[in-house]
């Protein structure tokens, strides 16, 4: 693994007059919402100490400060922290999915959101995914300990730290007082994309621990040999990279998976390989293999569809649609806003509509795309998803009874949104 730079300064050291002082801007505050459990069960204490280093932390909750919480960190109220966050230089920093309508109704300067691994029923409830979706949709930074939704996360171009690593060797240090305190690599990473994204200046983390994983297996296929994971997950980061080895890694996966017995390694490695294509503009190769890959009416249908874009020239849409059915959602959306036009909108609207993007599906929404009676109905839905995450819970609730005149399964939104409002009290401690 390549050796991380030290972490700079933020003020570099030289003596500055009381004038000059007087004009830095303020330390940030972070406002902590919690999981269930009181701080014991704060699932990243060690990213909590970084910001403490960087600023003020608050931790909301109802329940009296507990010995093991750290004296640096003050227990505020939830209306407290509603408050806290109007004002500049505070940022929201949400640990548990459903704290999800709660925070983004604020509307924070910046929301970190830090995702913990599910506990109990959670992993099985579609609340689950579902609020984690939104959730990505409106935050600056992301961190999570799974690096199957990290990846995940990359390919749908979010800024994303994965929170784990191999190596507990100190990779760097941060200046505390008069101490040294020695960080791992993920968190020296996420330190430099924290202050990054609360400064505003563009993300240079994300492809670096990208490229330390790729070199983690890299290392790790050299040892280990060819390997149906490992090759797959060395083509994965390749390709995030642009790395040209990333067809030469697939065919290797897709060969070892083939030899294993892997009854759908067609769809699960081989298909990547239109992927690789299309990034790299090889469109009509990109589609052959999409082609061999289908193996449903439902995808030979698109497949058709496909072939006729690219006789009418329609070659850059094919190239993005390719993308996206990779859940390539970043690199679909940059082709698709350099392409513009009206198919491309409509291929952006789906694309957020799929990666919990909802404010921005909502955006592209012209009167034209509601005249019949299924657009309205789905456009009352996102509408109703929309006015929920601003906080405007009746207008929520009347967009989606509306709806519930035809569609049933329109009551789940507002069920949904109950039991939001039930696990924030759980979140906050003041029910079991």
């Amino acid at each position: 693994m390549e050796e991380l730079s030290p972490i700079p300064d933020s003020e570099p050291h030289q003596e500055i007059d009381a004038e000059q002082s007087s004009k830095a801007p303020p330390p940030f505050r972070y406002v902590l919402f919690p999981r269930k459990g009181g701080w014991s069960a704060f699932p990243y204490p060690d990213i909590a100490a970084l910001m403490v280093a960087e600023g003020h932390v608050y931790y909301v909750s109802s329940l009296e400060r507990s010995e093991e919480m750290p004296a640096n960190i003050t227990v505020i109220t939830l209306p407290e922290a509603e408050q806290l966050l109007q004002e500049p230089h505070t940022v929201a920093v949400i640990a548990h999915p459903y704290w999800m309508t709660a925070t983004a109704s604020l509307h924070p300067e910046r929301c970190i959101v830090l995702l913990p691994e599910p506990v109990g029923e959670e992993a099985e409830s579609p609340l689950w995914e579902g609020c984690i979706s939104r959730l990505v949709g409106i935050a600056d930074l992301v961190g999570t300990s799974s690096e199957t939704r990290y990846m995940k996360l990359m390919f749908q171009g979010v800024r994303v730290i994965w929170m784990n690593g191999e190596d507990a060797t100190p990779a760097g240090f941060m200046q505390k007082e008069d101490l040294e305190v020695p960080l791992r690599d993920y968190e020296l990473l996420f330190l430099h994309a924290l202050r990054q994204t609360v400064s505003g200046v563009q993300d240079t983390v994300t492809r670096l621990q990208c490229s330390m994983r790729a070199d983690f297996y890299r290392q790790l296929r050299s040892k280990a040999g060819a390997h149906e994971t490992i090759s797959f997950l060395l083509a994965a980061y390749e390709y995030l990279l642009q790395d040209s080895r990333a067809a030469l890694s697939l065919k290797e996966a897709f060969t070892h998976a083939v030899m294993n017995g892997r009854v759908d390694s067609v769809s699960s490695h081989y298909r990547f390989l239109s992927a690789i294509h299309a990034r790299t503009g090889e469109i009509e190769n990109a589609l052959q293999v999409y082609g061999i890959s289908a193996g449903n009416e439902q995808e030979r249908h698109h497949y058709e569809q496909l072939c006729r874009w690219l006789e009418a020239g329609e070659d850059q849409l094919v190239r993005a649609e390719l993308l996206r059915l990779n859940d390539d959602y970043g690199n679909a959306l940059h082709i698709l806003d350099e392409l513009g036009g009206e198919t491309a909108r409509h291929w952006k609207f789906r694309i957020y509509q799929e990666t919990g993007r909802v404010e921005d599906a909502l955006a592209l929404v012209n009167a034209v795309d509601i005249e019949d009676k299924g657009s309205r109905k789905d456009y009352q839905q996102l509408s109703g998803l929309a006015m929920a995450l601003r906080g405007e819970r009746h207008g929520a609730v009347r967009q989606f009874l509306e709806t519930a005149l035809e569609d049933e399964d329109a009551l789940a939104r507002i069920v949904e949104m109950e039991l939001l409002d039930h696990a924030v009290q759980q979140l906050l401690g003041e029910m079991p």
